[in-house]
């Protein structure tokens, strides 16, 4: 029998960093991750692109935030996003060849863990320096 993990959720008391311009792309993210750790292979090999694709969707619109307000750790964020990009396109070549135990174990395990870190400490960073930004752009 497998053990089956609880699929992760949202929760704003976990995971809100008060900012919709970054919540909402995480909330996407989770409900992806969330829906792949149930799903059978036939619906696996289709949402895994869509997890890479929102990924890649969710990161550029960060990277962008970042860019356009010159923050300051901005080389060490975008270095973990291209970690994380790398780990998705291996796991999505897995997918695409039917070998979905590996893949299923990163977004079981490795997903939820490695986002729970980003989000509380450099998403939160990002975010606390937008909100500084727009505050005093008066937005």
């Amino acid at each position: 029998m497998t053990n089956m993990t609880a699929p992760i959720s949202w929760s704003d008391e976990r995971h809100s960093l008060d900012l919709n311009l970054m919540d909402d792309h995480h909330k996407g993210f989770v409900d992806l991750v969330s829906a792949l750790t149930v799903a059978s292979d036939g619906e696996y090999a289709t949402l895994f692109p869509q997890l890479v694709r929102h990924t890649h969707e969710h990161f550029a619109h960060e990277e962008k935030l970042m860019h356009d307000t010159n923050f300051p750790a901005m080389e060490e964020h975008i270095s973990d996003h291209c970690r994380v990009l790398g780990d998705l396109k291996n796991m999505l070549d897995r997918v695409q060849r039917g070998r979905m135990m590996m893949p299923r174990e990163y977004v079981r395990n490795g997903m939820p863990e490695w986002f729970t870190q980003h989000l509380a400490t450099m998403d939160s960073a990002l975010a606390a320096h937008l909100k500084r930004v727009l505050a005093v752009q008066g937005t």
